[in-house]
């Protein structure tokens, strides 16, 4: 198993409103197939999941989706979405007026037997530099790893 705790995404901040995180990125196989623990929060709430799989054998779909987002920071219509394998992690995205992008993440835990949830929370970017920023930081943790 790989592991490196220290690499993390993070949008928002815990005291900023909405805010969602990514890390302890796990390459359980060492195939490239990414695992992660996704957290989101809002005032009053924190829910966290584990083992979100973000990429199967070096294949996201998740850095293609943001790309893709990131190209068309001059807008689109309607939400575009992205859920991972196991539906335990969507993410939608909807172009807002004067170039912002609201992003809404949503985890549903489907693994374990603690009841069944779902908490969302919606962090808002700017569609270029910050959209841009973000598929950075994203690629940083789904990409292949060097060393």
């Amino acid at each position: 198993m790989i592991a490196d705790p220290d690499i993390a995404v993070s949008l928002g901040a815990p005291g900023d409103g909405a805010w969602v995180s990514i890390r302890n990125r796990v390459d359980p196989w060492g195939d490239n197939s990414i695992e992660a623990c996704v957290q989101l929060g809002a005032p009053g709430l924190l829910a966290v999941v584990h083992q979100v799989t973000l990429s199967v054998m070096g294949d996201c779909d998740l850095l293609t989706y943001f790309d893709d987002l990131t190209g068309r920071f001059t807008g689109w219509e309607g939400s575009r979405v992205w859920e991972s394998m196991d539906r335990d992690l969507r993410v939608e995205a909807v172009f807002e007026s004067r170039g912002y992008v609201s992003l809404t993440w949503t985890v549903a835990p489907w693994r374990y037997a603690d009841g069944n949830w779902t908490a969302c929370a919606t962090v808002v970017l700017e569609a270029g530099e910050q959209m841009r920023q973000l598929a950075g930081d994203l690629n940083r943790i789904l990409g292949p790893q060097s060393g």
